[in-house]
């Protein structure tokens, strides 16, 4: 009885130190994920020996010892994995784990030729494509990085993923970090790609190493559709001197330090990319890099500021917001920041200048800057904008800046649409947007009865010949096509507006027209007059199908717009 009594206390106070573990192992082939084993092997002195198996959904449950353990996951025709130094104390859930049925793959040294899906190859040492090579890796390829190693490309690197199925370049640890192998170094003088990729869990700090970034670009490259996260370094960076080409399009990266770290001196594009999440920087520009192109991007949540540039280059219709210190922010240069939304920052546009070394005075157009924390546009200089006109510019904490050329803020008179404005056409009202979420598809869309639509700089050409409208989000999806040219000059009524029944034009005798071109707010053409002979009077009877709402119209002469516009339906 005794031994029984005794037997009983031993299982009880070995329960009552022990832990319940549950989990999920999942297969990548298949829907049945059962009688995969979990092995977990004693690595303190009191852990205990203890193993299950999952079931058809992937479960599993065991009782495990209090105690440090390598947890192991296997199943024949899949790839081992392993926890190394895993503490079990109380009920814990493991994360889900799914085993790889690819072949595994070692590979270090010169590399090139194919490698094929269903294969995940392991980075064993340095990885160098050679100079007159190429590797191309097929879709769904992993690569997986086994220490602190690199990827040079001197020759040519072709990685086309899919939508679906992309290739991926990661660390080879059950819990990565961002620190857990080196970097991709592009020395392509023949163009890489990497298209539908995910490079992530690298390059740790390393004061000796001169290319401290995750992505490091010398060479020509496209880097598209893809996602770099997690380093805690630049994700992407080029300072090359050499006058190769660079893309960077529709790519999502997010927690690094820098998002885009460039100052190098060839053509390079920075179009539709989402940055977002970095501790410093979202797009950082460096000086005489005049060639760079930088549009169409949206930049949030960095932890100092949205855009920095130091170059003479266009910024444009880029959505910034969220941003620590500053939206965009110009510094030593004369940068074109044109048709922007930029808000919810501390400050919307800033400027910093040393008159010793170089003089900042960017122009800023058709910009919208609303709703940030401090000022508008603040300089933390003497020096001011060259021009500020054509921007709408609404509730700033501090107003709308504190260094401005004579006669930005002051409302003396309205602009083309009849809006309250300066004497540059700022304007200073809601932007009326569809919505402010960021992840609602109308996000900075303005609203058709905006009194931002058509009240951007009429030299800015828009596609369907509008004038521009003002901030990054032309109504109607209509982008402009990066070109500023003289402003046009004529004297042009259009009445009644509103209007129900017909609409008359009138323009002076030196800008006669011969055709009108009506669009709906979506950009499709709604109606078209052509003339037999120059004119300067039509009157158009609005059709019976036409709904009431917001529309444009382009008057033109020949192939030349002559004036363009907004009318409401009533």
């Amino acid at each position: 009885m005794k031994k029984i009594l005794l037997i009983l206390l031993i299982l009880l106070s070995t329960y009552s130190f022990a832990a319940d573990v549950s989990g999920k192992v999942f297969l990548d082939n298949t829907s049945n994920f059962e009688n995969s084993t979990i092995t977990f092997t004693p690595v303190s002195p009191s852990a205990v020996l203890t193993q299950t198996t999952s079931q058809i959904d992937g479960g599993f449950t065991a009782i495990v010892a209090n105690g440090i353990y390598n947890i192991k996951y296997e199943k024949n025709g899949y790839q081992t994995y392993e926890l190394l130094n895993y503490f079990i104390n109380g009920t814990i859930t493991l994360n889900d784990v799914t085993l790889s049925s690819n072949n595994l793959v070692l590979v270090n040294g010169n590399v090139s030729g194919a490698w094929t899906k269903g294969n995940t190859y392991k980075v064993t040492r340095d990885i160098i494509v050679p100079f007159g090579q190429t590797l191309t890796i097929e879709k769904g390829v992993e690569i997986k990085f086994d220490g602190y190693y690199s990827l040079t490309v001197n020759g040519t690197i072709v990685a086309n993923g899919s939508k679906d199925n992309y290739i991926k370049f990661t660390s080879a640890k059950a819990i990565p970090t961002n620190q857990d192998w080196n970097q991709i170094t592009i020395n392509s003088t023949t163009t890489s790609i990497m298209d539908y990729c995910i490079i992530e869990y690298g390059k740790i700090y390393d004061i000796n190493n001169n290319n401290e970034s995750f992505i490091n670009i010398n060479g020509n490259f496209n880097l598209s559709n893809s996602i770099i996260r997690n380093s805690n370094k630049e994700a992407i960076r080029n300072l090359s001197s050499s006058n190769g080409n660079v893309n960077i399009i529709n790519n999502k990266i997010y927690n690094c330090s820098y998002g885009i770290l460039f100052g190098g001196t060839g053509k390079i594009i920075i179009r539709n990319n989402e940055v977002h999440d970095n501790t410093l920087f979202g797009i950082y520009i460096g000086m005489d890099s005049n060639s760079i192109i930088v549009e169409g991007n949206t930049v949030y949540n960095c932890n100092y500021m949205g855009i920095l540039v130091q170059s003479n280059i266009r910024v444009e219709r880029n959505i910034v917001f969220n941003n620590k210190f500053y939206g965009i922010f110009a510094q030593y240069s004369k940068p074109t920041i044109v048709n922007n939304t930029v808000m919810f920052n501390q400050n919307g546009i800033g400027l910093y200048d040393n008159e010793t070394f170089r003089i900042t005075n960017p122009i800023i157009n058709s910009n919208i800057i609303t709703n940030n924390l401090y000022y508008g546009i603040h300089s933390q200089g003497v020096n001011k904008p060259e021009s500020v006109s054509y921007n709408l510019i609404y509730n700033n904490g501090s107003g709308v800046g504190n260094v401005l050329p004579v006669g930005v803020g002051p409302v003396i008179t309205v602009n083309k649409n009849n809006t309250p404005s300066d004497a540059y056409y700022n304007i200073f009202v809601d932007p009326e947007f569809e919505s402010t979420i960021q992840t609602e598809s109308t996000f900075c869309t303005l609203r058709s009865d905006s009194q931002a639509v058509n009240a951007g700089d009429p030299s800015i050409i828009v596609s369907n010949g509008t004038i521009a409208d003002i901030g990054a989000k032309e109504l109607g999806g209509n982008l402009s096509t990066g070109v500023i040219t003289k402003p046009k000059v004529t004297s042009l009524k259009v009445f009644p507006n509103p209007t129900t029944d017909y609409l008359s034009f009138e323009t002076n005798e030196n800008s006669p027209f011969d055709s009108i071109k009506f669009f709906d707010i979506n950009g499709k053409n709604i109606d078209q007059i052509k003339l037999n002979e120059s004119t300067s009077s039509y009157q158009w009877k609005t059709p019976a199908y036409l709904n009431k709402g917001a529309y444009f119209y382009v008057i033109m002469n020949g192939k030349s717009v002559i004036d363009s516009g907004k009318f409401i339906k009533i």
